[in-house]
C-alpha cells in the first residue's frame, strides 16, 4: 500500500519550496517513490499558524542578527544541496515597511495562497502545477528593479493557466479567492496543521509521524522505509 505524505505549505516558505521540490522528483513518474508513496498537497497560511501558536519569524526573533552568517552561508548551501541554482534569496517585499504585520508584504497578501485553496476544491488534478508556479512567481522568477515580487490579478491568472486550466476557469479562480468558503478551507487547513502540531511550514505528516522543515526528509524516509538518495538524486539513481 502506497503511503500518503501530506505537505502543509505556504508558497512564501523557502523552506516549503524545497521541501516541495524533494517531494516531487521522488513521487515523479520514474521517482525512488512513485509506486511507494503519494503527496497531499494541503495551502496553508504560514501567518495563520504563526499566529495561532504564537509563534515569531525568525528574522524578526532577538538574536536574528546574530544568526546572519550562517543563514547566508546556509541559504548557498541549500541552493547547492537541494538542486536548485535558480533559487533567489527572500524578496524584499517578504514583510511591508511596517514589519510582518503590514500588509503591503507578502506575508500579508493572502491572494496567492487563496487561490491554491481554490484550485484545491474547485480543481485538485492542477494543485501541484499551480504549486509550482506560485513557487516559482516567488523563489525564482525575475523581480522587479527593487528586489520585489509584485503579485497582481493577471500574474495569478497566468499560473492557472499554465498549470493547465483555461481562461475562463483561470478568470473564476482568482474571483472565488475572496470568496468566504475558499477562505474557511484555509483555516480549516490551518486548524488541521496546528492540530496535528504544526508551528510553522512546511509541515509533514505520515502516517502517525509528524514532521517540520526540509530537512527532515532523509529522517522521514528512514522511519518510512523509503528508499533516500539525497534530496536532488541523478536520474540513475532512481
Amino acid at each position: 500500500m502506497q503511503k500518503t505524505i501530506t505537505l502543509y505549505y505556504d508558497c512564501l516558505s523557502p523552506f516549503s519550496f524545497l521541501a516541495f521540490k524533494v517531494l516531487q522528483r521522488y513521487t515523479a513518474v520514474g521517482g525512488a517513490w512513485s509506486h511507494l508513496a503519494n503527496v497531499q498537497l494541503k495551502p496553508v497560511l504560514m501567518a495563520g499558524i504563526m499566529a495561532s501558536t504564537k509563534n515569531t519569524p525568525p528574522m524578526m526573533r532577538p538574536w536574528a542578527a546574530s544568526q546572519m552568517k550562517v543563514a547566508v552561508q546556509d541559504f548557498e548551501r541549500n541552493k547547492a544541496w537541494f538542486g536548485v541554482p535558480e533559487m533567489k534569496s527572500p524578496p524584499q517585499n517578504f514583510f511591508g515597511a511596517g514589519g510582518p504585520a503590514d500588509k503591503t508584504g507578502l506575508a500579508r497578501d493572502f491572494r496567492y495562497m487563496r487561490c491554491l485553496a481554490a484550485i484545491s476544491m474547485k480543481f485538485p488534478g492542477a494543485l501541484p502545477a499551480a504549486t509550482a508556479e506560485t513557487f516559482a512567481m516567488i523563489h525564482t522568477n525575475a523581480r522587479t528593479d527593487a528586489d520585489h515580487v509584485e503579485v497582481t490579478e493577471e500574474r495569478l491568472r497566468q499560473i492557472c493557466i499554465d498549470a493547465g486550466l483555461d481562461t475562463t476557469a483561470a478568470s473564476d479562480i482568482v474571483l472565488s479567492a475572496a470568496d468566504s468558503d475558499v477562505k474557511e478551507q484555509l483555516k480549516k487547513n490551518v486548524a488541521e496543521a496546528v492540530a496535528l502540531g504544526a508551528f510553522g511550514a512546511p509541515f509533514i505528516v505520515v502516517d502517525d509521524q509528524v514532521y517540520f522543515g526540509s530537512d527532515r526528509l532523509e529522517q522521514m524516509a528512514f522511519t518510512h522505509d523509503l528508499p533516500w538518495h539525497g534530496p536532488a538524486p541523478r536520474a540513475a539513481k532512481l
